[in-house]
């Protein structure tokens, strides 16, 4: 199976550019409440350190790297993220480890050659310069060969925001955003537009590297790269470029060993900005060799919020561009395919607390599921990283208040909001320009069970159905409600329960004319224009409204 790791980031950013563009601020530690002890010698310190990530090897491990006091380091878990072996220092000698906005350490585990792969981006002296620093063990951990940079030119500047990929054949590729042809302009009195994209690789397991190779110029210099593998032996990658004077769009190229293929335009957002968004995206292959689904942050002119789309690289077109979340906080994506089921996950500020979001597609991105919130934290966090492993889909995810956290996708608690006065209007400008289907039940009423049970089985069959269900019994029995959910399999998508004991106020908050008589549903269409419906709903009505 295909290796890789691109970056994803540390801790929440503070902006002062749409709500991606600013300067990151990182939290020193963890919560002391969440840890046992940030002792170099307990197996809590994971908890202690700084921008994890993680990989799993075939014998079901899970590894993670990350910085702790300038050194970076190792650990294992057996136990899916449960508990963790003690950590082995990687570095012998401390270093400046970037660790803030789009930067973190990252590691590859190769079972075919014992060997284990860990990059990460060293600061030096100049402002905003660094050097991709390497090293490699093998025997699975227990030593690490010497550090070694990476980069080749020599020069104090920037080599940053480094991704790493093993292909199928044990190539192994590191590329990273590089200025030193920004500096070789400027001995010609030239003007240059932000880094380059480079890159090298390895065809004897890390021992040696090819000399580095340019990709592209004029890459956004802030953002972290994606990649993905590229047939049995290439690399396909993604970055924020620098089209035109500042229009920071995506660009996507691909590699084979020394050969560059010509670079295309991915994205067409129009965002033009002369700032550093610290806003990479996400990028895994989608049903043939050419084609790879994106995922990606822009607030250009065209485009703002968080969008997904398919790119063929072949024809170099991207294809159902799909806005997935425009709301202010939310960022930083993730992408993962699981069973021929896309996944993504991102996190979004609600104003007092950050939550965990997962919608998926078992259409190739045609359509997605409803919403769910897979975690919720009110402190600082990290930027969410999905991580395939031998028992399905998990997230990495690190947050102030709990330390690291390894969330099962299918284990997640199902997303119950409470609904109040003001939700159902919330609701219909989320869904501005959209036709939903609005069901109301209670766990007191046997015939919506019926009418749940048609739900379940056509959400199979259209895992984005616009379906909004909102239980009229008090959210304070949600362990009842959820009983159902469960039963019915709707526990995939957010619903609502009644969070006022002066239920009048809700029904009347949705409609005047309702009485209260269960099950009652509405159909609104692209204007919200509503057509009631009291009784069980059947299949068919639902399919003739909203023309399945």
């Amino acid at each position: 199976m295909m290796r890789i790791f691109a970056t994803a980031t540390m801790w929440t950013q503070a902006c002062i550019l749409a709500f991606a563009a600013g300067v990151t601020f990182i939290a020193p530690n963890i919560n002391a409440a969440a840890i046992e002890s940030c002792d170099v010698n307990s197996p809590g310190l994971i908890h202690c350190g700084s921008a994890p990530s993680a990989t799993f090897s075939d014998d079901g491990s899970l590894w993670v790297v990350f910085e702790y006091q300038q050194h970076v380091w190792l650990t294992k878990s057996r136990d899916d993220g449960r508990q963790f072996d003690v950590a082995i220092r990687v570095t012998d000698e401390p270093e400046n480890i970037e660790t803030n906005g789009e930067n973190r350490p990252k590691i590859i585990v190769d079972d075919d050659s014992g060997s284990l792969f860990v990059s990460w981006t060293q600061k030096t002296e100049g402002m905003h310069t660094g050097d991709i620093r390497y090293t490699y063990s093998t025997d699975m951990g227990s030593t690490f060969e010497p550090v070694r940079t990476v980069n080749d030119d020599g020069l104090l500047t920037s080599h940053r925001f480094e991704s790493m990929l093993l292909t199928d054949e044990g190539r192994l590729y590191i590329t990273w955003l590089d200025k030193r042809n920004l500096e070789y302009a400027k001995e010609r009195g030239e003007e240059y537009r932000g880094s380059g994209v480079f890159y090298t690789y390895s065809d004897d397991n890390g021992r040696s590297f090819a000399p580095n190779q340019k990709i592209a110029d004029h890459s956004c210099e802030c953002c972290r790269i994606a990649v993905a593998p590229h047939g049995d032996n290439g690399m396909a990658l993604m970055w924020r470029h620098v089209f035109d004077v500042n229009t920071r769009d995506h660009a996507i190229a691909t590699v084979n060993g020394s050969d560059v293929t010509s670079v295309n335009r991915a994205t067409v957002d129009d965002w033009q900005i002369d700032a550093c968004p610290h806003h990479g995206p996400s990028m895994v292959p989608a049903d043939s060799s050419e084609t790879y689904h994106m995922s990606w942050f822009s607030a250009g002119d065209t485009h703002r919020g968080l969008y997904y789309g398919r790119h063929d690289v072949a024809i170099g077109e991207t294809s159902r561009v799909k806005q997935m979340d425009g709301r202010p906080g939310a960022g930083h994506p993730s992408l993962a395919v699981e069973d021929d089921v896309l996944h993504m996950v991102w996190k979004r500020f609600n104003g007092v607390a950050t939550d965990l979001i997962l919608v998926s597609s078992s259409d190739d991105g045609t359509s997605w599921s409803e919403e769910s919130v897979l975690a919720t934290t009110e402190g600082g966090s990290d930027h969410p990283l999905l991580v395939q492993g031998p028992e399905g889909l998990r997230v990495s995810w690190m947050t102030h208040e709990d330390g690291y956290k390894f969330v099962r996708i299918a284990d997640s608690k199902p997303d119950i909001r409470a609904f109040t006065t003001t939700t159902f209007e919330d609701i219909k400008t989320q869904r501005e320009g959209q036709p939903f289907v609005l069901a109301l039940w209670s766990v007191t009423c046997p015939p919506c069970m019926v009418e749940l049970d048609m739900f379940g089985e056509l959400l199979k069959e259209q895992p984005g159905l616009p379906l909004v269900l909102v239980s009229t019994d008090d959210i304070e029995g949600m362990e009842d409600a959820l009983d159902f959910l469960y039963d019915y399999e709707l526990d995939g998508i957010t619903s609502w329960m009644f969070a006022d004991s002066f239920t009048e106020r809700l029904r009347y908050s949705i409609d005047p004319n309702w009485f209260g008589e269960l099950p009652r549903s509405y159909y609104f269409n692209e204007n919200h224009a509503a057509e009631a419906h009291s009784g069980i709903l059947q299949e068919d009505q639902v399919r003739y409204w909203l023309s399945l």
